[in-house]
């Protein structure tokens, strides 16, 4: 009787007596833990390349006005620039990098939600929680004017 009652608890605790399912189920957890490692990985290289884009930025922008002609490294060959084309240049890759990195997040968030969900375990709250808009921010200050 007592054998009967352990063997429920068992399968309903989602353990299984069949080693081929416990293999299969742990490699596919196996694969979306790398998936989610991967793309950890893809968003740190992104956040460096964009760092260094920002530095390149921020040191053309504090040259003086009288510097008309930068040298940028691009497929390891040297050009000479203007400034302008130069800071209109790392604007555009800056910009495209952050589009990449917001859509490695999400893609992240979908791996997580993924893993989460073959793991069987509860939701993060909070997870897909978003910042609000400039204008959203705007009209929730002015609605808290009056009571600050």
């Amino acid at each position: 009787m007592t054998n009967q009652v352990d063997q429920k608890r068992v399968a309903q605790a989602g353990v299984h007596d069949n080693p081929d399912f416990v293999v299969k189920y742990l490699e596919e957890i196996e694969l979306l833990a790398e998936n989610v490692l991967a793309e950890r990985r893809e968003i740190i290289e992104l956040n460096k390349r964009r760092d260094k884009l920002r530095e390149a930025s921020r040191a053309i922008r504090k040259q003086p006005t009288n510097v008309k002609m930068n040298w940028m490294c691009l497929n390891n060959n040297f050009l000479g620039m203007s400034t302008k084309d130069c800071i209109r240049l790392i604007d555009r890759d800056f910009d495209q990098l952050n589009i990449e990195i917001n859509q490695a997040e999400k893609k992240l968030k979908e791996n997580i939600k993924k893993l989460y969900d073959a793991e069987k375990k509860p939701e993060i709250r909070g997870f897909h929680l978003k910042s609000l808009s400039r204008e959203e921010r705007q009209e929730f200050d002015q609605l808290l004017e009056p009571y600050i």
